[in-house]
């Protein structure tokens, strides 16, 4: 069966100046179904590629919403860090469904060449980018995942861990920035220049779904844990980026790592039911598997 056979385009029919030619499924992407898309545009007589990525109910089961995607990728269009949005269509909008039609970018995904002062480079430029309107609040995205988690997974330690959480208040470093909370090397584009480094400044930055105003020193410590950095070397890296006049021992440094300590529990609590939210949509056993080991990491930090 070819590609086209299982994509239906008849929501592409709403578009102006828009045919619809081809359409492929992407590989990846954890909370999406999404599509590249080729299509033809009449009045300049041009093709372009575009991504297809629609409101699924497991992304929503994510918290994942597709007009704050939406406008935050028109807020950042001119600063060339992010695909530009083409389209927001309303799929159903009794239930709030809805596809978001972005540019493709072409290049290939990051892998070691991008070094981690790059990563946290890259870092510094989001968090200098546009504010959104709207932020994270960390507890309405915890209650969110806990509601969606079925009884059977709340197991009398994961019960314990929640109500320490609960709570806890909730503490903020630095003024809210725009923050990506999903940085890695997997939604990092680069142009396809295989035999050379990296240069940092070309990289773009896909996957905006999670990104909103926030805290930037706890977008910085989602990093680190993603991608396994050092936390003293990335604050370093990160700190130089935003030019600050820092030295191992300086002020400024201290307080990132002090908010980079703070915050580690808080991406451990949520990745863990993250996962469990994972394993509720897809019951895959390896979700199971990194929940356990993250309710095991927290109960070993005295939670």
């Amino acid at each position: 069966m070819k590609d086209n056979e299982s994509f239906d385009p008849t929501l592409l029919s709403l578009l102006p100046d828009t045919q619809f030619l081809t359409a492929s499924p992407l590989a990846g992407g954890l909370t999406n179904r999404c599509w590249k898309l080729f299509l033809y545009h009449p009045s300049n007589n041009q093709s372009s590629h575009y991504v297809w990525r629609p409101l699924t109910s497991t992304a929503q089961a994510f918290g994942i919403n597709r007009t704050h995607e939406y406008q935050l990728l028109r807020l950042i269009e001119h600063f060339e860090l992010a695909p530009k949005p083409y389209a927001l269509l309303d799929t159903n909008p009794n239930n709030n469904e809805q596809v978001l039609i972005v540019d493709w970018l072409e290049g290939e995904q990051a892998d070691q060449r991008f070094t981690n002062q790059q990563l946290c480079q890259l870092q510094a430029r989001i968090h200098a980018l546009p504010l959104p309107i709207h932020r994270l609040d960390i507890k309405q995205r915890i209650e969110h995942y806990w509601q969606t988690i079925p009884v059977d997974l709340k197991s009398k330690q994961l019960m314990s861990i929640y109500h320490y959480f609960d709570n806890q208040k909730i503490h903020h470093y630095f003024p809210d920035t725009c923050c990506h909370f999903d940085l890695g090397r997997y939604n990092i584009i680069v142009p396809n220049d295989c035999d050379q480094l990296v240069d940092g400044m070309s990289a773009k930055v896909i996957d905006w779904e999670y990104a909103c105003a926030g805290d930037p020193s706890l977008d910085l410590t989602m990093t680190i844990l993603a991608n396994a950095l050092s936390p003293e070397k990335a604050v370093k890296d990160y700190c130089l980026a935003r030019e600050e006049k820092i030295t191992s021992e300086s002020t400024e440094t201290l307080k990132w790592l002090e908010a980079v300590n703070y915050w580690q529990p808080w991406c451990e609590y949520l990745a863990l039911l993250w996962y469990l939210v994972g394993y509720q949509v897809w019951h895959d056993d390896e979700y199971l598997q990194q929940a356990k080991q993250l309710e095991l990491k927290l109960k070993s930090m005295g939670i």
